[in-house]
């Protein structure tokens, strides 16, 4: 786009928005044969020594042509000196000279050069406009591209049609005439779609030896980690648009059936697989063993998934010791006949049921492992950190929790309310009783400040997310 201002400003038939592009100015800027038009890469040169040389240059006036035109690509690469060195000259250019910045990050550009320019934001094409693109190129070339091949160039390139046509050159010369899905996948090293869906698949039925296995299979054939895990996320993007929204899939032409099936298999797993991963990607950016983040990926996955689904049932020998920790009930007693003319009298009137004895300090804490064990079962992120909290007393309904010791991340951490009621949910899965969760500090016990969930609360979380209590 560059190039073409700088043949616009120059064309030899004046200033026009369309250049000849027959011209000798035209044809010098196309071939990088002027002296007028001057590109430079700002990653490489970004110091201010080179700034205070191209200030020299720009008192020189141009050669050939009408206007001399300075591109310099990646401008979010020069340092802070070399942009104050820069300002100058771009507050008062002389007539003759035309600066073009351009970036793909342009938050990273000072306030005070972003105010001296004039700034057009390009829009990325669509995956139709570069397939098109490609498909042309490839038969003027003489070369057969495949409609899937060309589908994923598209995606690999994200909207930059650059991008695009380089991956369809390397594909060429690497297939020569007939550029298939599977050359495509070699020269980018993407992963096939269908390596992510068996994956997703072993996660499903809980087999996560599968899911390494396939892991291993396409580390091992060479491909980057990196692009295995964006690719990974792609594929889960495509899942939750299935299930959310698939008519955006069917206008890119994707085949949803499948995706529609795993989406559904996965459930509400989904959001936080996807969570998980990006977590992962932002790891591996800044730290390496870029396989055991892989690796650990798909066990803290395959916890998520299984995990809530063995927390949901009960064996019998759960349902003994739950049995003998908790304190029985008293015994319901039969309502009287109410008399049809007369109220009862004081005497007559029935007692109501005894409410349930709180369990004691000593009950609470002989529970309190299986509470844990619960709550792992149930959310293996806040079960992590159970390990830093102790049940400080029964106050009524509601379990009094002490951190061990002043550590106020955690403390925050597991002060909201969907952590909360994950942690409630374990007291009630082994207690038997429905109750509500303080939490408190050490320094925090004299004033009773404290976090709670109420089972209104989580009342509200079951509707939002749908859910049910399946025991109480």
């Amino acid at each position: 786009m560059a190039k073409i201002l700088a043949r616009a400003v120059n064309c030899g038939e004046g200033v026009r928005a369309e250049p000849c592009l027959n011209c000798t100015a035209c044809r010098n800027i196309a071939n990088n044969t002027s002296i007028d038009v001057l590109e430079i890469d700002a990653a490489s040169n970004r110091g201010i020594d080179e700034i205070r040389e191209l200030r020299e240059h720009v008192k020189f006036a141009p050669s050939e042509l009408r206007y001399k035109v300075y591109i310099i690509d990646e401008v979010h690469m020069l340092t802070t000196e070399a942009f104050n060195a820069l300002l100058k000259t771009l507050e008062e250019p002389p007539s003759y000279v035309l600066f073009i910045l351009a970036t793909t990050e342009p938050h990273k550009l000072p306030a005070t050069i972003i105010s001296r320019c004039q700034r057009f934001d390009f829009r990325r094409l669509s995956q139709d406009s570069i397939i098109a693109r490609l498909q042309e190129i490839s038969r003027n070339k003489g070369a057969d591209l495949s409609i899937e091949a060309a589908k994923l160039i598209a995606e690999q390139a994200q909207g930059g049609m650059r991008d695009a046509l380089g991956m369809l050159e390397q594909c060429m010369s690497f297939s020569e005439d007939n550029v298939s899905l599977e050359t495509v996948e070699t020269v980018t090293g993407s992963v096939p779609t269908t390596v992510y869906q068996r994956v997703l698949n072993a996660l499903v039925q809980g087999d996560v030896a599968r899911a390494l296995e396939l892991l291993h299979a396409e580390l091992t054939a060479g491909r980057e980690a990196g692009q295995y895990l964006r690719s990974y996320i792609t594929a889960l993007r495509l899942l939750l648009l299935a299930a959310h929204s698939p008519q955006v899939l069917e206008l890119q032409g994707y085949e949803i059936s499948n995706l529609k099936k795993l989406a559904d298999d996965v459930g509400s797993f989904l959001p936080e697989l996807i969570l998980l991963a990006l977590s992962t990607e932002n790891d591996m950016r800044y730290g390496g063993h870029p396989r055991l983040h892989l690796e650990l990926l798909i066990v803290r996955q395959h916890q998520v998934m299984s995990g809530v689904r063995q927390g949901e049932a009960k064996t019998e020998d759960e349902v003994v010791r739950i049995e003998n920790i908790i304190t029985p009930v008293a015994e319901k007693r039969p309502l009287p006949e109410r008399p049809q003319h007369t109220a009862p009298s004081a005497s007559e009137r029935t007692e109501l049921p005894q409410t349930p004895t709180p369990p004691t300090v000593s009950a609470l804490l002989k529970a309190w492992p299986d509470v844990i064990k619960s709550i792992k079962q149930r959310a293996p992120l806040t079960g992590a950190m159970m390990g830093g909290l102790v049940p400080l007393r029964m106050d009524g309904d509601t379990v009094i929790l002490q951190l061990t010791e002043n550590n106020v991340h955690i403390f925050k951490r597991l002060s909201n309310s969907i952590d909360l009621t994950h942690i409630a949910g374990g007291f009630r899965a082994v207690l038997g009783r429905p109750v509500d969760v303080k939490l408190i500090l050490p320094s925090q016990e004299e004033q009773g400040v404290a976090v709670s969930v109420s089972r209104d609360q989580v009342k509200e979380i079951l509707d939002m997310f749908q859910g049910t209590i399946i025991k109480e």
